[in-house]
């Protein structure tokens, strides 16, 4: 009676069985977890009488392991995949030898240890921990891959920083850089007493070159030109790129007139000497024209204007006397001045011109936009180039005159093609550095939409970066008035101005014009190609859209159609038109669009 009291007030599930697997003896754990209500209903009977055939047969194994060798089964852990109360159960066994006064053999004892909670628990554990080891690898991948875009935004930066002050094919400071370093070698200058001097050197007949040998040729020649010169200068010099096949030299420190008269031949012999190109002995000569601090200017622009005017006087003068070289110090009057006068009075003969570049999207090929370019056409001396007065007309303050001719011209020609029936394309329009922080710009966008009817979503307002980075808080505040209006906002010229790119994306601008610099080097150099890839990728996951400028070639085309760029803007698709031939192509490309369609 002891036994059956201590057995009933255990709550887990002790039996005996003899022999032959039959219960003898069971208390109420036992019973009910063989699924009958009380510990009589087991006696008599085993296992088959309850479990399953398969289950059955495996623990009456177990069991005769038991009564035949003797060696009991100790803490068995087992789930129990059948149903006696409609949910699985993890049971850990012990079963040990019954024997009799003489040391034999006859049943068994068993206790069956519910272990269900702390398995569940053990298993969710496991769970959690498993799900913690993925969150944490999924982590550890989110971190990865946002240090790898953090590497490859700061190494894209700093490749844009690099071709914001280097040029791409000779590796040369260009002009930003140039301007830099001549700004500050006149103040060092001033500040010490000293002088400045200033060469700018333009190479003879290269277009020649171009034309006759091919722009990779010309192209091998302006390296070779640049590490000519690079050797005869001291290390405290500094030899830029301007473009083309200009080139500028500062010589900070105070030189001697001889010296410099000897340093000029050194240069001019170096730049003649023939080079092997393309199995071709190609020489070409140059034309200096010189400019001192403080004695022909005060500031960086001045001087470099002087230089460049006593440049072309020499190069005149030089296919005169048929001499490469030639260096005139006349103070004759200089051809910027002579642009500043005839500037004033362009406006009110006429002599200005629009052109429109048409922008096709690359998916469709349909024209989306076409960009307002200005040419002066002088009655005297011909098509004067943009670079050429744009640069005066904002030095002498012409330039907000010629902006606004431009801005209403451009929207009243986008309307008169609206009127005719096409549909309707955005026209972008360029803003110079004056005409966007003047404060009257705002009123006078309003006004000229008003005046020509044109719907502000089809201007597009372009404006470069170097321009916006001048005043970040100024130019968000200014773009975000515009983007109210509901004018669209471009960046041009985007990578040639040293900007921080986080500042300058933070613009509420819709699309980036990439600069046409990116694009010559496609195909050439790997390098230009991944760089273009990664801002096309970024600016994309920023929402803007990219414009390719300067598009010449099937191969630069293809190139960007891979990387998923947006538009393109260049010769492979049209010059600059005219408003009349503008005209034809929109009309031809819409017809042909709907009869597509």
């Amino acid at each position: 009676m002891l036994l059956q009291l201590l057995a009933e007030n255990v709550p887990h599930r002790i039996y005996a069985k003899d022999i032959c697997g039959r219960f003898i003896f069971a208390n109420q754990a036992a019973a009910q977890g063989m699924g009958v209500r009380e510990p009589a209903d087991l006696i008599g009977k085993t296992d088959f009488d309850f479990y399953p055939l398969e289950a059955a047969t495996k623990y009456a194994a177990e069991e005769q392991k038991v009564l035949v060798d003797g060696q009991p089964l100790l803490d068995h852990e087992e789930q129990v995949d059948y149903l006696l109360f409609g949910q699985q159960t993890w049971l850990m066994t012990t079963k040990v030898p019954l024997r009799d006064t003489e040391g034999c053999v006859v049943g068994l004892v068993g206790i069956n240890y519910d272990i269900t909670s702390g398995k569940l628990a053990e298993k969710a554990l496991r769970s959690a921990n498993q799900q913690a080891e993925a969150a944490a690898a999924e982590l550890a991948r989110m971190v990865a891959r946002l240090r790898a875009e953090m590497a490859e935004r700061q190494r894209v930066e700093v490749e844009l920083r690099r071709r914001a002050l280097h040029d791409d094919l000779t590796g040369l400071p260009n002009r930003c850089l140039l301007m830099d370093r001549l700004e500050l070698s006149i103040k060092h200058a001033r500040r010490d007493g000293q002088s400045v001097t200033l060469l700018f050197l333009d190479l003879d007949r290269f277009k020649h070159i171009n034309d006759t040998l091919g722009h990779a040729v010309g192209d091998e020649l302006l390296k070779g030109v640049a590490e000519r010169v690079e050797k005869c200068l001291r290390q405290s010099d500094t030899l830029a790129r301007l473009g083309g096949d200009e080139f500028v030299v500062v010589l900070p420190n105070t030189i001697a007139g001889d010296d410099l008269a000897v340093l000029i031949q050194r240069i001019s012999r170096a730049v003649a000497e023939p080079l092997l190109l393309a199995g071709e002995l190609v020489s070409v000569n140059c034309s200096l024209g010189c400019a001192t601090f403080p004695q022909d200017g005060a500031d960086g622009t001045t001087l470099l204007q002087f230089a460049d005017a006593e440049m072309y006087r020499a190069k005149q003068q030089a296919r005169r006397s048929s001499n490469g070289l030639s260096v005139v110090r006349e103070p004759a009057t200089e051809d910027s001045q002579e642009i500043e006068a005839q500037l004033c009075h362009a406006l009110r003969r006429n002599e200005f011109r629009l052109q429109f570049q048409p922008q096709v999207d690359m998916r469709s090929g349909e024209i989306v936009g076409v960009e307002a370019l200005i040419r002066w056409q002088h009655p005297q001396w011909g098509l004067v180039p943009p670079l050429r007065f744009i640069p005066i007309a904002e030095r002498c303050g012409e330039i907000g005159r010629i902006g606004e001719w431009v801005l209403r011209e451009a929207c009243t020609q986008a309307m008169a093609w609206q009127r005719a029936g096409l549909t309707p394309v955005r026209m972008g329009v360029n803003l110079s550095a004056q005409q966007f922080l003047d404060t009257r710009l705002e009123a006078l966008v309003a006004q000229v939409l008003a005046d020509t009817g044109l719907p502000a979503e089809w201007l597009e307002l372009e404006l470069t970066e170097s321009v916006s980075m001048r005043d970040p808080e100024a130019s968000i505040r200014i773009l975000g008035r515009f983007r109210a209006m509901g004018i669209k906002l471009a960046i041009d010229d985007f990578g040639t101005g040293y900007s921080n790119l986080a500042s300058l994306l933070s613009f509420p601008v819709d699309r980036v014009k990439l600069d046409r610099s990116f694009i010559c080097e496609l195909g050439s150099k790997d390098n230009c190609a991944a760089m273009v890839e990664s801002v096309v990728s970024m600016m994309h996951r920023l929402q803007l859209e990219v414009v390719a400028e300067g598009v010449e070639t099937a191969e630069q085309l293809a190139v960007l159609a891979s990387f998923g760029c947006d538009a393109m803007q260049g010769y492979w698709f049209a010059r600059p038109l005219d408003a009349n031939a503008c005209e034809a192509m929109l009309a031809a490309h819409q017809a042909g669009s709907k009869a597509a369609a």
